[in-house]
């Protein structure tokens, strides 16, 4: 009975961790996305934003992947939309960047990130926050006696 208790203690320390982290991974992504639509001027400070959210991309969905048993079903797909959003978004700012150029992309970034990435964002965080605390199914207290 302790060992079960310690392992069921064990598994629920590394979903919150692994929760934890990826919420910071999300926020630092959608950080990197905001900063980006952000900026004054064109040029150097564009493109060295550009490569810190395409890094930052890449790090959630490698920490995602390696986190993503710890996590309930709902949370992983809401996860997965939130990085699914970034990359389309990345796509489609890289695109209008080269047409446009960045300061006439850069106001069209900012309203996208803030409508759709946003609340990508804070339903995956929510997902996270209302994970379950015991991963596990529950017997039911009459099959537990025995």
């Amino acid at each position: 009975m302790v060992r079960t208790t310690q392992a069921e203690h064990g598994r629920v320390e590394r979903r919150q961790r692994a929760a934890v982290e990826i919420q910071n991974m999300l926020a630092d992504v959608y950080r990197g996305f905001v900063a980006w639509a952000s900026l004054y001027g064109d040029g150097h400070y564009e493109q060295e934003q550009r490569e810190r959210v395409t890094d930052l991309m890449d790090r959630l969905s490698n920490g995602y992947l390696a986190r993503s048993m710890w996590l309930e079903p709902g949370a992983r797909k809401r996860i997965e939309v939130f990085i699914e959003k970034s990359e389309d978004l990345y796509s489609r700012f890289c695109a209008d960047i080269e047409v446009r150029g960045y300061a006439r992309a850069r106001k069209r970034m900012a309203n996208r990130v803030s409508r759709q990435l946003r609340s990508q964002r804070k339903a995956a965080e929510s997902s996270l926050k209302s994970d379950p605390e015991d991963p596990l199914p529950r017997w039911p207290a009459r099959l537990r006696r025995f």
